[in-house]
């Protein structure tokens, strides 16, 4: 299993990468129409759950058995779903203009955020079966 620290890391060099797609896409005359004004927002508001829910996965892995680590794993992807329904349903709420556009732009970057969760899990379900095998 890698430490926390590496994958706060990765987690942070992703979201790095992710920012600098959304600028380029955003200073880009023909696609600047495909970035919502808020998108900044909404790319802080992953970032900063993201990095608390690996955090508090990795904390959690660390004092449990493997036996519960599926559990986990599938637990906290429900609760990033119900926390971004939850930001979308309130930014929406409190009035928006292109609404379908901000709808996009968030959940193209919380697919590419789950896309990198997912390839967390391989990597330490990997490492972990190497260990055990």
């Amino acid at each position: 299993m890698i430490s926390i620290k590496t994958q706060l890391l990765r987690l942070l060099a992703f979201s790095g990468v992710i920012l600098l797609l959304i600028l380029v896409l955003d200073f880009i005359p023909a696609t600047a129409a495909l970035i919502h004004e808020q998108a900044y927002g909404l790319y802080a508001f992953m970032t900063v759950l993201s990095f608390i829910l690996s955090f508090a996965t990795f904390t959690f892995m660390k004092n449990t058995d493997q036996e519960s680590w599926t559990g986990l794993f599938m637990g906290v992807m429900v609760v990033r779903l119900l926390f971004t329904a939850g930001y979308i349903g309130i930014v929406l709420y409190l009035g928006v203009e292109n609404r379908l556009l901000l709808v996009i732009n968030l959940f193209v970057v919380y697919l590419f955020y789950m896309g990198f969760e997912i390839m967390g899990l391989v990597t330490n379900l990997r490492a972990i079966s190497k260990k055990a095998g």
